[in-house]
């Protein structure tokens, strides 16, 4: 509205100097009373931001010059014709009508000038004329009133329409998504629990203590899963199943690779910063992916990651070797490539991944921007 009303007032500013620039041009030709015109033509400017006051301004000037001079204000008296139009095109709706009042008010000083029988005959033309003129320019506000609330009408009714169209679209969205929760919840959940009773079962008929170890740690592993899982998909989970992870459990997500055969080497630099939740879980999670692609697709038993802390950025690197046979292939992003990516970009960080001799996965996270917001 703000930036609507500013283009209006300039465009009324524009209209009011053209008038005056008219009249004054008028006068520069000969006309008479050229400054009375001009003066009202000044306040066309208040036309559409104030237009009972531009119409009263107007009356007052026109009804004035007729009062000093007996004679009509050309093309003055112009203007409060548009003053009564704007009156009931922009008025409030309990001030529209007065645009017509002041119009009577002017028929009734250019009657009232009358000194007799014969002046009055000859005043009732111009008198007659004026009426017309006045009401014709209300009836024709009125019109464009209707019009532009018929408008405003409409475009409201299709922002409605197109606000429930979004809302109904996002509804289906999100049952959609309640849906394929309520599915995940049943089938990631049930099999987790059997892989935890079954690791349980074998930990406990384990024939050295090496298996038993081996057991426990596919239990352990099982019930973190699951934890997670049903905190992820569980709306209605206790506050204890939705703790999510962060950086913070970095030395068990990588101590958790060891028994599985992959050794992580973790190189720090820098001071260590507080993370918001929402981040400190983002970099948890790719770090966590990195180090899965490495264990599943990488050469080697060993991964590097490194993590360089300064004021401004936090930078993760997670690098390991490839196959002799990877080295040649090009790098195909599915999705969990896709997914540090999108992790990233969503706190304003950037990602590079890179497949050569090794596979390289750089990313950057801002410590002073969104890090910093509640």
């Amino acid at each position: 509205m703000s930036q609507l009303g500013g283009t209006w007032r300039r465009t009324d500013a524009l209209v009011a100097g053209c008038g005056v620039f008219v009249c004054a041009g008028m006068g520069f030709i000969g006309q008479p009373d050229w400054l009375w015109s001009s003066a009202m033509a000044v306040f066309l400017v208040l036309r559409r931001s104030a237009p009972v006051v531009f119409a009263v301004l107007a009356t007052a000037i026109s009804v004035a010059h007729f009062v000093v001079d007996t004679g009509l204000l050309l093309p003055g008296d112009l203007i409060l014709l548009v003053a009564v139009y704007s009156v009931a095109v922009h008025a409030s709706e309990r001030l529209r009508s007065a645009g017509l009042l002041l119009g009577a008010v002017f028929v009734a000083v250019l009657v009232s000038s009358a000194q007799d029988a014969r002046d009055l005959l000859s005043i009732v033309l111009p008198a007659a004329l004026v009426s017309v003129s006045v009401i014709a320019a209300w009836a024709v506000g009125l019109l464009e009133r209707r019009k532009v609330g018929a408008l405003r009408d409409l475009e409201q009714r299709r922002i409605l329409v197109e606000r429930d169209a979004e809302v109904r679209s996002r509804l289906a969205v999100f049952e959609e998504r309640e849906r394929i929760s309520d599915d995940m919840h049943d089938v990631l959940a049930h099999t987790l629990t059997g892989v935890v009773v079954q690791a349980e079962s074998g930990r406990v008929i384990a024939p050295n203590r090496e298996m038993a170890a081996l057991f426990a740690n596919i239990s352990s592993t099982s019930r973190a899963a699951l934890q997670e899982v049903r905190g992820l998909l569980s709306p209605d989970a206790g506050p204890d199943t939705h703790q999510t992870p962060g950086i913070e459990e970095l030395e068990d997500l990588i101590a958790s690779f060891a028994p599985v055969g992959l050794k992580v080497d973790l190189t720090q630099t820098g001071n260590v910063s507080s993370l918001t939740p929402g981040m400190s879980l983002a970099v948890y999670r790719v770090i966590q992916e990195s180090l899965t692609n490495a264990l599943r697709h990488g050469a080697a038993s060993t991964a590097r990651l490194n993590l360089a802390w300064t004021a401004e950025e936090l930078t993760v690197s997670i690098v390991n070797p490839l196959d002799e046979s990877a080295r040649h292939e090009p790098l195909e992003e599915h999705r969990g490539l896709g997914g540090i990516r999108r992790r990233c970009e969503l706190h304003g960080g950037r990602a590079q991944i890179a497949a050569g001799h090794d596979f390289t996965v750089a990313t950057a996270w801002p410590l002073t921007s969104r890090n910093s917001q509640p």
